[in-house]
């Protein structure tokens, strides 16, 4: 129990320490009087009251300084300076506080006010020890000008040391936002790639809904179901990886390139046909660079290739093998596709990659199909530029 108690207090001290709000001047202010209050009551113990009152006098002053460092230092000087000529024995507690109020006065200044300080505190010792012989010796003099132009030299570094601390403190800040933003951006990018392609594809089927009564509005609502979905799924994922590490980079900062999209489609198309009974393959020969980006491309791949997978799942025969191939060169993307046809389907049985044929064509591509001995296949090409 005593260990705990202390733990607690050790606690209790380090939160009152960040409480402070200027930790500096609470260093220096405390360095400075514990000094004095030794000198004062350790060395050579005052005896008068009148002498004990100026001297408690200079110590509120000081301790003041934590709340007003300029005037209070100001106030400091024009006490100590004048206090030591008028009370005998004063001069031998002056120049703890006088000292302090240099550093403060230049701490809380500028370079122009600390220098004309540190000059007038090394004429005001060197005037003193002409005037007055005996006060100082010609080491003593020296000494003490170089101690005031050392307590100078402290207070600026701090002030320095407090913007320089200031400027970081904002650029973390700055930085943090960046960071902030920079995930908004890819969760944004997310959440079109993932929602957008469903979203279209619904779309569609309203709008042919209107157009096209030959196929049955119980297909279209399955189609509009199997879509909503498919976004929920996505939905649901991407609410996952947020719970878990937040992170929606993709190849580190690089975006997603053709290459990539297209692996990562056919991979997912073959898994989704696998697990419902189909047999066949995709093969993917790329012979372009695989850093080619390119968002509206890489958008409508996605859109094709989802729809062609999903047209198989739905019309195509599982006893006969399907086969997708992929190609990429340096001028085009060719996706050419075969597959069998359902019992319970016609030739050409889905309308959803003739649907997106005016989006190929608004790119320059091309798509063919054709029905041929109990199997479908077509041909979709898109120019890359």
């Amino acid at each position: 129990m005593r260990w705990v108690g202390a733990d607690a207090s050790g606690c209790t001290m380090q939160k009152r320490l960040k409480n402070i709000a200027h930790p500096f001047l609470a260093f220096i202010i405390a360095a400075f009087s514990l000094v004095f209050e030794c000198d004062v009551w350790l060395f050579t113990p005052p005896k008068q009251w009148w002498f004990i009152s100026v001297l408690m006098l200079a110590q509120a002053l000081a301790i003041s300084c934590y709340w007003s460092p300029v005037w209070c230092s100001v106030a400091l000087l024009l006490l100590n300076g004048v206090g030591e000529y008028a009370i005998s024995g004063y001069a031998q507690f002056t120049s703890y506080f006088m000292f302090l109020a240099v550093i403060l006065i230049c701490y809380k200044t500028s370079n122009r006010i600390a220098a004309a300080l540190c000059l007038l505190m090394m004429s005001y010792t060197c005037l003193e020890t002409m005037i007055r012989p005996g006060s100082f010796t010609g080491y003593g003099c020296l000494a003490f000008c170089m101690i005031y132009a050392v307590a100078s030299t402290i207070g600026r570094y701090m002030a320095w040391e407090q913007r320089r601390m200031e400027r970081m403190r904002e650029s973390v800040m700055v930085e943090s936002r960046l960071r902030q933003l920079e995930a908004n951006q890819y969760l944004a990018a997310y959440l079109h790639d993932a929602l957008s392609q469903e979203l279209a594809l619904i779309s569609m089927e309203t709008q042919l809904h209107a157009v096209d009564k030959s196929v049955p509005d119980e297909e279209r609502w399955r189609r509009v179901s199997d879509y909503t979905q498919n976004a929920l799924a996505d939905l649901r994922g991407i609410i996952t990886q947020l719970r878990g590490d937040g992170d929606f980079k993709k190849n580190g900062d690089e975006p997603e390139n053709v290459v990539a999209l297209l692996r990562r489609e056919a991979a997912a198309g073959d898994r989704l046909l696998h697990d419902h009974g189909f047999s066949g393959e995709t093969v993917l020969e790329s012979a372009q660079d695989a850093n080619m980006h390119s968002s509206e491309l890489c958008g409508l791949l996605s859109l094709i290739c989802h729809e062609l997978y999903t047209n198989m799942l739905k019309h195509a025969e599982t006893a006969r093998p399907y086969h997708v191939s992929i190609s990429l060169s340096s001028s085009h993307v060719c996706i050419r596709y075969a597959n069998g046809i359902g019992e319970q389907s016609v030739a050409g049985g889905g309308n959803g990659l003739r649907s997106l044929q005016s989006l190929i064509t608004s790119m320059g591509g091309d798509f063919s199909h054709d029905a041929d001995d109990g199997g479908w296949s077509g041909t979709v090409e898109i120019p890359l530029q």
